[in-house]
């Protein structure tokens, strides 16, 4: 009876394996092939805090651009009254956000900040073509978690500040052009 040996099964696995790399299956889409299919965005470690004492707030957010891969911070502030309201906001103001890293990318959001819909804008060029620039655009409602407990209150010089979470999300984009 013959045996196979080990250096043969390692082989055959390193074939398979090399086989399935090459499959066209598991490469992974191009940022232009992402960008005309699924210009998307991951909204993460979101967050609302509200200052009353100190006049203000503000909602930040993480955006990353999925055809590019680009993180951006993003930050929407706010007046506030001391009894808390929010005053003096223009729900049609725009908020450019700043990239970790050098990209082509630039992304702008608009909060409202009665509905916490929020709408983000993004141009860009891919790497591997950058004469073609791409625009897209979408919208999400924010989901703050102001449950019991979801909320970080903290005391300050002037007044509580409270933090509350605002849930992760996809936000579907719309190609607007490329050109």
């Amino acid at each position: 009876m013959h045996h196979p040996r080990a250096g043969r099964v390692a082989l055959c696995l390193s074939l398979v394996g090399q086989a399935a790399l090459a499959s066209p299956v598991s490469q992974q889409a191009t940022c232009a092939d992402l960008s005309a299919t699924t210009p998307n965005w991951q909204l993460s470690n979101a967050a609302s805090s509200d200052w009353p004492g100190g006049g203000g707030g503000r909602v930040e957010l993480f955006a990353r651009h999925i055809p590019t891969g680009v993180m951006a911070a993003c930050d929407v502030e706010y007046s506030m009254s001391a009894d808390g309201q929010i005053i003096d906001y223009d729900p049609t103001s725009t908020h450019e956000c700043m990239n970790f890293g050098a990209s082509s990318l630039n992304t702008t959001v608009q909060l409202n900040m009665e509905t916490l819909l929020l709408t983000l804008r993004s141009t860009w060029a891919c790497e591997e073509d950058a004469t073609v620039t791409y625009t897209a655009t979408g919208s999400t409602n924010l989901k703050r978690d102001t449950s019991p407990g979801a909320c970080l209150v903290e005391p300050s010089q002037v007044g509580d500040s409270t933090t509350c979470p605002i849930a992760d999300v996809e936000v579907e984009g719309e190609l607007a052009e490329a050109l």
